[in-house]
């Protein structure tokens, strides 16, 4: 899932030292880009459209902040360490008829390995499909062979057994629509969902 804009919403109480009530930030997105967030305190509105754009209620009243990076992670480090790692999909390729991977998919492997690794937690949904080449009941045990294949691979690297689910869903969700028996490579796959 694709992060458009974070914002960051901080109540504090109210003490004799911090006047703040609340405080908003724009974090920028991987690609460098932002969303915007508007501020209205019911008398004024402010657009926060560029990253790193703040701004503060104080006394009821919404001001524009400086913020930085450096800022942001003394303000807000804690709950930025404490976001899950967003969902991950993968597309593994097979040859046709086998469930053996492309030579670009062998390769590709280590990143979707890797990708699970670095989560502390992860839960792993490996679905297996094929082309339309061949009968459906051969196709739906291919896509479940494929889908296992990867699976005993993920374990015999060190993943988790009871994380790991699969099912071979055949050719019954074709990544491109094809006449039945057309050979396809794009539909003869495995989706690996990482969460």
């Amino acid at each position: 899932m694709r992060r458009v804009i974070l914002a960051f919403t901080l109540l504090l109480t109210l003490s004799a030292c911090a006047s703040r009530q609340a405080l908003f930030t724009v974090l920028p997105n991987p690609d460098g880009s932002a969303g915007a967030v508007t501020v209205d305190d019911g008398q004024n509105s402010l657009t926060l459209d560029k990253p790193y754009a703040a701004s503060e209620i104080v006394k009821g009243s919404a001001q524009t902040v400086a913020m930085d990076d450096a800022q942001v992670q003394q303000i807000f480090g804690s709950a930025l360490a404490a976001q899950p790692i967003s969902p991950a999909r993968f597309r593994l390729y097979f040859k046709s008829d086998t469930d053996v991977m492309t030579p670009d998919s062998e390769g590709l492997y280590k990143s979707v390995f890797d990708d699970i690794k670095r989560r502390p937690v992860y839960e792993v949904e490996v679905v297996g499909h094929t082309d339309t080449t061949g009968e459906l009941k051969y196709n739906q045990t291919l896509s479940l062979t494929r889908a296992v294949f990867i699976r005993e691979k993920l374990i015999h690297d060190g993943l988790d057994p009871k994380s790991i689910s699969v099912a071979g869903r055949g050719p019954l969700d074709p990544r491109v629509k094809t006449a039945d028996n057309v050979p396809e490579q794009l539909n003869r796959r495995v989706e690996i969902t990482v969460r």
